[in-house]
């Protein structure tokens, strides 16, 4: 995979990342790889005021959702049936940058993400490795929050792993009625592009693979991925979850 790679600061931690997922140097990309002393960043050499984006599993952010968790308030807490007698197994299929598959490990589930794109991967395990040595989640996140670098199709096909649940978050379709989409989201198409998966081939896989539910989170305006009659969702402001049984 090419990229625009800025190493200036990067350490052996950093290189070794960079090696993992064969990332080269591109001189002529629009999105570039930074490291910045002791984490990879993704930004636009386009907009160089435009911030850039990296996975921090210990942000402010995150840290304000945990320390302010509900049951009431925690959708995916909702969503994925969480009990005290039941904590699921999470197989998330498109990672992205890993927010919802921290909140479901912070919930206490064991949780693998999936993700195919290298340079999307490279940040994944960038945030993973850091949080790894972090004092205060550190230990838990080493119990629960996992990653393999590989396309989804891959991981159904070989049914070595048997979820409770199977968790998509497809590319956000571009609505014409709405305002440009977040700026980190506005980076990650440019970088990924826009790709015609088979989500109804995904999804009839993950219905045969899961134990319990298939959630695709969507957002409010978009319609469901497949035509097959969802079984219930929950709906937020600005999101749709739609549940689906196993086969």
């Amino acid at each position: 995979m090419k990229i625009y790679l800025n190493l200036k600061f990067c350490n052996i931690r950093i290189l070794n990342i960079i090696n993992l997922f064969k990332l080269e140097h591109d001189p002529h990309a629009s999105i570039g790889l930074l490291a910045n002393y002791d984490s990879l960043e993704l930004y636009n050499r386009n907009n160089i005021n435009q911030k850039s984006i990296k996975v921090d599993f210990c942000s402010k952010k995150n840290n304000y959702r945990c320390l302010n968790f509900t049951k009431k308030n925690e959708i995916l807490y909702k969503v994925s049936g969480i009990k005290k007698s039941y904590i699921p197994f999470i197989l998330d299929l498109t990672a992205g940058l890993g927010n919802d598959s921290f909140i479901f490990s912070f919930l206490g589930c064991r949780v693998l993400m999936i993700e195919r794109h290298p340079v999307i991967a490279a940040l994944l395990t960038d945030g993973l490795q850091r949080a790894y040595q972090n004092t205060k989640i550190g230990d838990w996140i080493k119990k629960r929050l996992h990653l393999i670098a590989t396309d989804s199709i891959n991981i159904l096909e070989s049914s070595i792993f048997k979820p409770d649940i199977i968790y998509l978050d497809p590319m956000y379709p571009i609505s014409k009625n709405k305002s440009l989409p977040k700026k980190n989201m506005q980076i990650l198409r440019v970088l990924i592009g826009h790709h015609s998966d088979d989500y109804e081939k995904i999804l009839y896989m993950s219905r045969k693979l899961a134990k319990n539910r298939v959630i695709i989170k969507r957002p409010a305006y978009a319609k469901a991925i497949s035509q097959n009659k969802i079984n219930f969702f929950i709906n937020t402001k600005h999101h749709r979850f739609d549940i689906y049984r196993p086969f």
